[in-house]
C-alpha cells in the first residue's frame, strides 16, 4: 500500500512538472515569435497620464459666480449703447453718434474693449463731420457740426468761429447757444459763456441740467452767477 501511495505521489509530481514544462515552453515560443515579428508586449497604461484637472465649478474651492453675475448686466447695457451709436452713425447722424459714444466712455469704465471701439467710432464720426464741413457750409447745422468736431478735437477757438456763423443763420437755436457757452467757457471767457448759457436756458430750460454735468463748464463750477443759472426756476 505504501508503495502504491508513493507511486501515486510520484505520478502526480511528474504530471505537475510536465504541465509546468508545457506552459514554460509555450511562453518561450510566444516570446520568440514576438521577437521574430519585431513586436513588443503591450505596456500597462499609465494611469497618471489619464488624469486631468477638473474645471472649476460650484464644487471647486474658490469658485464664485458673483463677479460674472455682477458684470453681465453692465456689459449688456454697454453693448446696447454701442449698437445705438453705430445705428446713428450709419444714419449719418454723426453728432448724435458722437454724443452716444461719449456717454458710453463715461458710463462703462469697466469695458475696455467696448471703450476702445467707441473711441475709434468717435474719430470716424469726427472725420466725417470734417469732410462734410470742408465741402460746403450751407446751413447752421453744417457750421454747428463742424464746431462740435473742433471742440472734441481741442480747438474751441476755431469752433467759436463756426458757431457764430451758425448763430447768424439760426439765432434762436438753443443747442447752438449752448455750444457757444461751452466753447467760451473753455477759452476762459466767463461773461460770454454765462451770457450764451443764459440765452440757451431761456429757449430750453433743460440745458441747465446738462450744464451742471458738463465738464466744459468745470472752470465756472464755483462761480455764484453760474450756480444761480443752474438753480431750478421757481414759480
Amino acid at each position: 500500500m505504501a508503495a502504491k501511495a508513493k507511486l501515486k505521489k510520484t505520478g502526480k509530481a511528474a504530471s505537475k512538472s510536465a504541465s509546468r514544462n508545457v506552459r514554460l515552453t509555450k511562453s518561450r515560443q510566444l516570446k520568440a515569435k514576438s521577437k521574430r515579428k519585431g513586436t513588443k508586449p503591450a505596456a500597462m497604461p499609465d494611469v497618471r497620464r489619464t488624469l486631468r484637472a477638473k474645471p472649476a465649478g460650484p464644487q471647486s474651492p474658490g469658485y464664485t459666480t458673483a463677479g460674472a453675475a455682477k458684470s453681465a448686466p453692465a456689459r449688456t447695457a454697454a453693448i446696447r449703447a454701442y449698437e445705438s451709436g453705430v445705428q446713428l452713425m450709419f444714419a449719418e447722424e454723426y453728432q448724435k453718434a458722437i454724443k452716444c459714444f461719449t456717454s458710453l466712455l463715461s458710463d462703462y469704465l469697466d469695458e475696455p474693449e467696448i471703450q476702445a471701439s467707441a473711441r475709434a467710432r468717435i474719430q470716424a464720426c469726427e472725420k466725417k463731420l470734417q469732410e462734410r464741413a470742408r465741402t460746403v457750409f450751407r446751413s447752421a447745422e453744417d457750421h454747428y457740426n463742424m464746431a462740435v468736431a473742433l471742440l472734441n478735437g481741442g480747438d474751441p477757438e476755431s469752433a467759436v468761429h463756426h458757431l457764430r456763423q451758425a448763430e447768424k443763420l439760426a439765432p434762436k437755436s438753443d443747442h447752438i447757444l449752448y455750444a457757444l457757452a461751452a466753447a467760451n467757457a473753455l477759452l476762459g471767457n466767463k461773461d460770454q459763456a454765462l451770457s450764451y448759457l443764459r440765452q440757451s436756458i431761456q429757449f430750453r430750460s433743460e440745458n441747465r441740467f446738462q450744464a451742471a454735468r458738463d465738464r466744459d463748464f468745470a472752470g465756472l463750477a464755483e462761480d455764484p452767477e453760474f450756480q444761480e443759472l443752474l438753480a431750478p426756476a421757481t414759480k
